[in-house]
């Protein structure tokens, strides 16, 4: 099987090339950051042979063009894996126009060119799977992360959209919504700023989401939340909004009332999970 995974160099993306090596599959990670790519390829490169980087950033529509020509000129991937993302813990009003755009571009519209550039490849095939590495903050509210929840809920409705579109097509479509994973992806100083909360203490194993993902490929799964638990209350919000959104909202209210007391501030984001 051949992989392609953007946000290769870090974190979830990273993980799961290393998984998909030991198991033999060949892998081209995709990534901004040159010097962190070639780190993460030489690391990954011990494990086995049979993996490849790329510079790009995701944002950028003409880095994932050259990408994706790149990646084709060798054959279409089975599969396409979207995982780079950023995130930044501070409220909208306080954010950048700057940054909210950049949150936007790398966490949808640069998963949107992903797919698009590799679409028809997959469809002249008959075959191929994209995996969407969304969030649970694209199935609920979480704040205060505001753009990068509207990112990810983006995310996940082009996921269910295309999966009925590409279904007879021959094109399987799979999403990932993992809760707190313990990665690169909050080393942002808004992050080690922020007000400790219990929440924050509940983590979820990396390597629980790199088999999520092989599993979702090879059962042909749509949807994933983890932990498990976490997927149940989201499915018990969605069936009583009315019970549960009290609750929840009391909870988002007091990280707001936080994030807005403690002013917490910070500088460029990292762009891979």
């Amino acid at each position: 099987m051949r992989v392609l995974i953007t946000g290769g160099s870090s974190g979830i993306g990273k993980h799961l090339a290393r998984t998909l090596l030991a198991r033999g599959d060949e892998v081209v990670i995709a990534a901004e950051g040159e010097e962190r790519l070639r780190a993460a390829a030489a690391e990954l490169a011990a494990v086995a042979p049979r993996v490849e980087a790329i510079a790009c950033d995701v944002a950028d529509p003409a880095a994932v063009r050259g990408m994706v020509d790149t990646v084709l000129a060798r054959g279409c991937p089975d599969v396409v894996v979207n995982s780079a993302g950023f995130a930044v813990y501070r409220t909208f009003e306080q954010s950048p126009i700057e940054e909210i755009e950049r949150l936007v571009q790398v966490n949808l519209v640069g998963a949107l060119r992903c797919i698009h550039g590799f679409l028809p490849a997959m469809i002249a095939r008959g075959s191929g799977h994209v995996v969407n590495v969304a969030s649970v903050a694209g199935l609920v509210p979480i704040t205060p992360c505001a753009a990068y929840g509207a990112a990810k809920h983006g995310l996940v409705g082009i996921s269910q959209a295309l999966r009925w579109e590409l279904r007879d097509l021959g094109v399987q479509v799979h999403l990932v919504c993992p809760g707190r994973v313990e990665t690169a992806f909050f080393d942002h100083e808004t992050f080690r700023r922020r007000p400790h909360r219990p929440e924050t203490e509940r983590t979820l194993p990396i390597e629980a989401v790199s088999a999520a993902i092989v599993t979702a490929v090879e059962r042909g799964r749509f949807l994933t939340v983890l932990p498990r638990a976490l997927g149940l209350a989201i499915w018990a919000r969605n069936v009583a909004p009315w019970l549960f959104d009290p609750l929840l909202g009391r909870l988002l209210r007091a990280r707001v009332r936080e994030v807005r007391a403690s002013s917490a501030g910070g500088g460029d984001a990292p762009e891979e999970r």
